[in-house]
């Protein structure tokens, strides 16, 4: 696949005006070709079966097959498509509170992202707006797509990085923070279960790309976790075992009041276009808790958590890189890496037994 083919989209929602909205926002977009539109969950497996294309953009509230079932089936399709890459899908959602709770879930079992149907009452404005966020949405399936093209291309020559060291962590880990975005709460689904069932340290997740779903995000891993996953809120206290999740449009950190350690939610500028950014919290993190930190930084798309990576590494703390075989997308891991300050890169699945490992003192092989 070249990176200057059209992205081929198929569309599906139940209402003809929406899909009729949705094809007219894609269609100025440079380098993206609608080769479908259908009005159910059932009609896109069949489109899906005889047709070959690159993205889904999928309405979460359908009749009949459902836009979860029909996820699920697109999520065996890709399965059944290996090497070949997989089908994306984005989530159309009118976020209600139904919607949202199905939103999130969605992006559990594997959605790259979502967008939320604009609600204006002019249609020029709704079509700018659809047209503004797909925009920015498909440039992260390029970036996918550009990783594909590499993998399948005569040269596999892996890209110039900074080796890792691996070097055996030192004393003793007290608090575990987590950065992520794209393909970060399917991640999270898989990490957090794992070190929820045996790990007293606190654990801090700055998840990107939520807009509004961070209560909906933790109360779905707080049933995953069998835990209490925390929307972070300004001014509680951070106790052994808590898991915190940075809200949604507000940058979180940790402060120590009266020598009692608690979140702080800060309104401050986006960085790196992040907000919440790990940067923040990481920087925040490491005047904390210095050499007892352990950070992972997880997939997502573009840098942010840099410079956070070098203000832990600067108070002694340990760095773990997800890989980019299991990276939905490999920017945010990439870049920690390209610090040459990350102690070591792992498959996502072995990320969480690392981990426990370290904060249980056992970190020999």
């Amino acid at each position: 696949m070249e990176t200057d083919e059209p992205i081929r989209v198929l569309i599906v929602d139940d209402s003809r005006i929406f899909r009729g909205a949705l094809q007219a926002a894609l269609e100025l977009i440079p380098n993206v070709k609608v080769v479908g539109s259908v009005y159910n969950g059932q009609k896109a497996l069949d489109f899906i079966d005889q047709n070959s294309l690159d993205l889904v953009t999928l309405d979460v509230e359908m009749p009949g097959l459902s836009g979860l079932e029909t996820l699920k089936e697109i999520q065996l399709r890709n399965q059944r498509r290996r090497p070949l890459p997989p089908i994306d899908t984005i989530l159309v959602s009118a976020l209600t509170q139904a919607g949202a709770r199905v939103t999130v879930e969605g992006l559990q079992l594997g959605a790259v992202d979502f967008l939320a149907k604009p609600i204006e009452a002019d249609e020029q404005r709704n079509r700018d707006q659809l047209r503004r966020i797909l925009a920015e949405k498909l440039s992260i399936l390029r970036n996918k797509r550009g990783r594909w093209d590499r993998a399948d291309s005569l040269d596999k020559k892996a890209p110039s990085l900074p080796p890792t060291t691996d070097k055996r962590p030192k004393g003793k880990f007290r608090a575990i923070a987590i950065g992520t975005s794209t393909g970060g709460p399917e991640a999270l689904s898989l990490i957090l279960p794992q070190l929820a069932k045996d790990c007293a340290a606190p654990i801090f997740v700055v998840q990107h790309i939520l807009d509004g779903l961070s209560y909906y995000l933790a109360e779905s891993l707080s049933k995953r976790c069998g835990r209490l996953v925390i929307e972070a809120s300004d001014g509680i206290p951070v106790q052994a075992g808590g898991i915190y999740l940075a809200k949604s449009g507000k940058h979180m950190l940790l402060r120590s009041v009266d020598n009692r350690l608690q979140i702080g939610l800060t309104d401050g500028p986006p960085e790196k276009g992040c907000k919440p950014a790990v940067d923040v919290f990481l920087r925040s993190a490491a005047i904390i808790y210095g050499s007892s930190l352990v950070a992972a930084i997880l997939t997502g798309m573009g840098e942010d958590g840099t410079d956070g990576v070098r203000a832990v590494k600067r108070s002694g703390g340990y760095i773990i890189a997800q890989d980019e075989e299991s990276s939905v997308v490999w920017g945010m891991p990439r870049a920690a890496v390209a610090t040459g300050l990350v102690d070591l890169i792992l498959p996502l699945d072995r990320i969480a037994d690392r981990i426990l490992r370290m904060v249980n003192q056992d970190v020999t092989g």
